[in-house]
């Protein structure tokens, strides 16, 4: 499963400006606005992350998903990852045996991400 989707940076600030704290509120865990410290660049990364996520999950059929059953982290070694925030997701990977990943890039204007679903595979 494949989700993908790209952002024009100034969205997100126009939504900061517009609706200030409800709209990172309803988008960004209590990390991710931590994290990016309304830096718009690295907003519009997260949001295009949790886009694509959602795309990605949709295959699943499991159920409707929000930005807030996603959340975007850094690993110990700077690479972001998806943290799913919903217990019954969480399952269902476990037992479908599925792990997402995630990459986010910028260019100037434009932030874009990919979310790929794949079975965990056991390396030897």
């Amino acid at each position: 499963m494949l989700g993908i989707d790209i952002i024009k940076n100034i969205r997100i600030a126009k939504a900061l400006e517009r609706f200030g704290y409800h709209f990172l509120n309803r988008v960004y865990t209590e990390y991710e606005i931590n994290l990016c410290k309304m830096n718009v660049e690295c907003l519009s990364g997260r949001f295009a992350a949790k886009e694509a996520s959602i795309k990605a999950f949709s295959f699943l059929s499991i159920r409707r998903f929000s930005f807030r059953d996603f959340e975007v982290v850094k690993s110990k070694n700077g690479i972001p990852e998806l943290r799913i925030k919903d217990a019954y997701i969480n399952d269902f990977l476990k037992a479908q045996k599925l792990k997402p990943f995630i990459s986010i890039s910028h260019e100037k204007e434009f932030s874009v991400a990919v979310c790929y679903i794949t079975k965990e595979e056991r390396i030897c």
